[in-house]
């Protein structure tokens, strides 16, 4: 008798759980930088930190020697981490203007069944992130799903 006067569940669109990943996600790889900062501000921050590093293992490369590869793959390493976490700011950006939001939902609904499943593993990460090395690598995940998830977008 006293559950009809339940509150019905709050049905989250495709369009929720994409903004919802990508702020955990954006969350996650900011954690390092002071929270007084404003979350665009710290963003430009993180990119000119990937772009300086960038620029130091680039210069430093040299097929002669270890030390010279390993500055090969660093610099690798840093141009895709640097393209990924810009296009996740760029899309970050789309989901903030509310009047995309129709069109948006339209476009993801064809990717509802991935996006719902990377939405499930964000609400129960702690599951998934007992150690930091772990936890980089769940968010690793994370943001390549999601990437290929929303690759279409543009």
């Amino acid at each position: 008798m006293f559950g009809i006067f339940k509150e019905p569940e709050k049905i989250i669109d495709t369009y929720e759980q994409v903004h919802s990943i990508l702020k955990a996600l954006l969350t996650y790889e900011l954690r390092e930088l002071p929270h007084r900062y404003e979350f665009w501000y710290r963003v430009a921050i993180l990119q000119e930190e990937f772009r300086t590093l960038q620029a130091e293992h680039r210069a430093k490369i040299s097929m002669t020697s270890a030390v010279g590869r390993f500055h090969q793959i660093q610099y690798e390493t840093m141009t895709q981490k640097l393209a990924k976490f810009e296009r996740l700011s760029d899309i970050y950006k789309l989901f903030c203007i509310e009047e995309e939001r129709e069109v948006l939902n339209h476009r993801l609904s064809f990717h509802q069944e991935d996006i719902a499943a990377i939405y499930d593993h964000i609400q129960h990460k702690e599951l998934y992130t007992y150690s930091d090395a772990v936890q980089q690598q769940f968010w690793a995940a994370i943001r390549d799903d999601l990437l290929n998830a929303i690759a279409h977008l543009d």
